[in-house]
């Protein structure tokens, strides 16, 4: 994506998209709620550090606005996901901004859940062109653009350089993933309260299920064939889902099944934790030295493949927001999502609360050499840089005829409770619940019913 066509950028002031937000029109929204800048704005977001900083920058978003009132509800990533996809479903009106992904906008659009917000990309103040085209398209249905890209983000996996080198052990810039596991084993030490790497255990579609599922993809494994029968009993899917749980079981901290995004990030900010694969976002955090002590220490490399030149595995991923159909003050979430996604936020506040409580630029200018993030960003970036530029977001899999679309997850409304019941499943073995086996065996047959309950298969 950071070879994508070039940009051409209009010229503004600090905050100019802030200050601009209430000329936007966008198609859905009236003039009523455009300029409507005031009242309640009530913020459904999941509680990342990016969010954190966020709220804590809100007297510069009221300095801009006096007149709003934002109510920020910062809430664990499983949980926030629930009550989103209810008040959006449902269309009750909870919130009037949220924090979703490339999984929910297409479908949510599609459904008329979502206001669309194509005007906002027409907005010269707004620079739309200089946001990386395939998270725009990754959020838009049918041509318009239902949320608005606050991340780029994808997967890489993170190190101890040092921990590496003093046991004389190198780490290829692209591993296998059997080499991941031998350099973890090696450095395994758990009696020293050193664990060879972190993987999430948690259960989730979004927690387990991302990593997960690019592990299923490069062992050449997928959820369903051209046919939409379930392959998860597949010898791909099965062997990827095998390594995935031993992995887990032998060289991960203890209690690893509550270990989710934010528990393994601090497994390296701890040094509890040798290595990392997870979020590419993570990036900010671990190499400033504010929020890790081992930021020196700190290293990455392509997400793993299951062979060496094979397809990349990455996942693919934005936090990016949206306003629900259902919203109350849509003319505040619309000056909002202005003010947050803009080309002058990541500037402006990353001096203010520092990299490592930033999200990873959606921007192309903030990954060019004159930019401030770019200069930070110099010990990782030629791997973000690669990662970027051939992460898949429409199908992660081996193959051209894979029915859904999707990297890390499947596009269909099932798949948020079909992912959620399959990890459920996958941690129960991980802690000796059951077998290996009998969870791919449940998880099969769930699969399969989505796709008969679903109308998936004729």
């Amino acid at each position: 994506m950071l070879t994508e066509l070039g940009r051409q950028r209009a010229s503004g002031g600090v905050l100019r998209a802030a200050l601009a937000a209430g000329t936007v029109l966008a198609a859905g929204f009236g003039a009523q709620d455009a300029l409507a800048q005031s009242g309640r704005l009530v913020i459904g977001a999941v509680n990342n550090a990016e969010f954190v900083a966020m709220r804590d920058l809100l007297p510069e978003f009221n300095r801009l606005y006096p007149d709003i009132e934002v109510e920020f509800q910062l809430v664990p990533e499983n949980e926030v996901r629930a009550r989103i996809t209810t008040d959006i479903t449902t269309q009750s009106g909870i919130y009037d901004l949220i924090t979703t992904g490339p999984f929910e906008v297409p479908m949510w659009g599609r459904a008329g859940w979502l206001e669309p917000l194509d005007a906002l990309m027409d907005d010269p103040a707004y620079e739309a062109d200089d946001v990386f085209q395939g998270y725009l398209d990754g959020l838009s249905h049918d041509g318009k653009l239902y949320a608005a890209p606050g991340s780029a983000q994808a997967s890489m996996l993170y190190y101890r350089a040092d921990l590496l080198e003093a046991a004389g052990l190198t780490m290829p810039e692209a591993p296998t993933w059997d080499e991941v596991v031998e350099i973890a084993t090696a450095l395994h030490d758990p009696a020293a309260g050193q664990y060879g790497l972190c993987l999430r255990g948690l259960p989730g579609w979004g927690q387990m299920g991302a990593p997960l599922g690019t592990v299923i993809n490069t062992f050449g494994g997928r959820w369903y064939d051209a046919d939409w029968n379930a392959q998860i009993t597949s010898p791909e899917t099965s062997a990827a889902i095998h390594f995935y749980v031993e992995t887990l079981q032998n060289v991960t901290p203890p209690g690893v099944t509550q270990f989710g995004n934010q528990e393994c990030g601090q497994a390296i900010t701890t040094g509890q934790a040798a290595m990392l694969y997870d979020d590419s976002s993570w990036a900010q955090v671990f190499f400033d030295p504010e929020t890790n002590p081992h930021a020196e220490n700190m290293a990455v490399a392509m997400a793993p493949v299951a062979e060496a030149g094979s397809k990349p595995s990455a996942w693919f991923w934005t936090w990016a927001w949206a306003v629900p159909t259902s919203a109350n003050n849509k003319g505040a979430a619309l000056a909002f999502i202005s003010w947050a996604t803009g080309p002058d936020y990541v500037p402006y506040a990353a001096p203010l609360v520092g990299w490592g409580n930033m999200p990873g630029p959606a921007r192309q200018s903030q990954y060019e050499a004159s930019s401030s993030y770019s200069e930070f960003a110099a010990p990782f970036m030629a791997v973000l840089d690669r990662t970027l530029a051939t992460v898949d977001g429409v199908n992660g899999t081996h193959y051209e005829d894979t029915p859904y679309t999707g990297n890390q997850y499947i596009q269909i409304p099932e798949f948020q409770d079909l992912g959620n019941r399959c990890t459920q499943e996958f941690s129960g073995a991980v802690v000796g619940q059951q077998t290996v086996d009998e969870a791919i065996g449940k998880c099969q047959q769930y699969a399969e019913d989505v796709a008969v309950n679903g109308g998936y298969r004729n």
